[in-house]
């Protein structure tokens, strides 16, 4: 008999964890398995990545007047009303009648709020945590307050994070008991990272700095604009892609305006499959100000790119085991300081990326969804 299934996120945005679900459910064993996923909107570039063997379920096709509605409950607020109206009774209508063997909530905040109202639907539940609570509490916006979001996570049977510091980081505001805590790596799939690398021809003119990620606060392109402006002012010879969209693109445009960097910086909008551009670039850069376990460090570790990123969780962990990478500080300065110590020196990026492939190999498809396959 097949076990169910249920994949629980609010959307399938342009995001590393939606990235990771899609990719475990890709080498999922579907003759063992029934699987579902739910979520809240019909909405994300990774929606048409979703594999034909999943059942999709979704709460709202987002249109006009549930925007507005969710706006409106808000600016009166009525949070409570929100998730009552708009989130648990559609999902309990959705899913009556139904139950499964395991129910999965991928992500922190509203999934997890989601999840709680339908945790006696599963034997067992489980939840994901990929980012540093401690550091980046995003998460709270759905909940009244941390003791709510608490009881929310008592209902899980296990909650798994994408690196230790995350782990970690978690306890330090919510006290469980080590045996519920599980530390579970991104599934890292480097032999489709290296094939979709040769889709596509990518010319490059000069030394290439390669960002990638969504254009919000959390991944601080700020910080990196600042850093070029100070290689540019040192006439190093060079440009910066920026591959992502987000809701703070007019604001960076802006930015590199100001500091005269039209002819350095490039935006290229959100790209997928963004390798064949990391695999030309000479080197990727992360300036985020948290993270979980960054899923484009893995991948630019498996196309042999060497790394500067500030030192935070995941990025840290990555990094030291790796040796494939120059950690900084979160400082403008210090950033620009790792880049130019790693563009003045050819053999030290050499080794870099020497180490970056080595260390990929230790990445394992079928070890990754065998601790999966494990836990549900």
């Amino acid at each position: 008999m097949k076990h169910n299934i249920l994949f629980m996120m609010p959307a399938m945005l342009n995001g590393g964890a939606e990235k990771v679900l899609i990719d475990i459910l890709k080498h999922f064993d579907y003759t063992k398995y029934n699987v579902s996923l739910l979520l809240e909107c019909k909405e994300g570039p990774y929606i048409n990545d979703i594999p034909d063997g999943v059942e999709r379920i979704y709460l709202h096709k987002k249109n006009l007047w549930i925007e507005r509605l969710y706006r409106y409950m808000i600016m009166l607020h009525c949070k409570w009303l929100v998730y009552q109206v708009l989130c648990r009774l559609p999902l309990l209508w959705s899913l009556k009648g139904r139950h499964f063997d395991t129910i999965v909530s991928f992500m922190e905040g509203m999934a997890v709020r989601m999840h709680s109202y339908i945790s006696d639907k599963a034997d067992r539940n489980i939840s994901w945590v990929h980012i540093d609570f401690k550091k980046k509490h995003w998460s709270l916006d759905f909940f009244s307050n941390e003791q709510e979001e608490y009881e929310c996570y008592q209902k899980m049977d296990k909650i798994i994070f994408v690196s230790r510091d995350a782990k970690d980081r978690f306890k330090e505001i919510f006290k469980f008991d080590d045996n519920k805590l599980e530390v579970v790596y991104n599934l890292i799939d480097c032999d489709e990272i290296k094939r979709l690398a040769d889709s596509e021809i990518v010319e490059k003119k000069k030394f290439t700095i390669c960002m990638v990620g969504r254009l919000n606060q959390q991944k601080r392109y700020d910080r990196a604009i600042e850093a070029v402006s100070m290689l540019k002012a040192d006439n190093y010879d060079f440009e910066l892609w920026i591959l992502g969209s987000g809701e703070l693109e007019t604001d960076l445009r802006k930015k590199v305006q100001e500091r005269k960097l039209t002819n350095v910086v490039s935006f290229k909008g959100f790209i997928k499959p963004v390798y064949p551009y990391l695999k030309v670039a000479d080197l990727l850069l992360n300036t985020s100000e948290s993270e979980g376990y960054p899923l484009t460090i893995c991948e630019a570790l498996c196309l042999g790119r060497p790394v500067v990123a500030t030192n935070i969780t995941g990025a840290n962990e990555i990094i030291t085991a790796s040796g494939a990478g120059i950690l900084v500080d979160e400082t403008p300065v210090c950033i620009y300081k790792g880049l130019k110590r790693i563009i003045d020196d050819m053999a030290l990026r050499k080794g870099y990326s020497e180490k970056a492939v080595e260390y990929s190999r230790s990445f394992s498809v079928q070890e990754s969804m065998q601790r999966i396959y494990n836990l549900i």
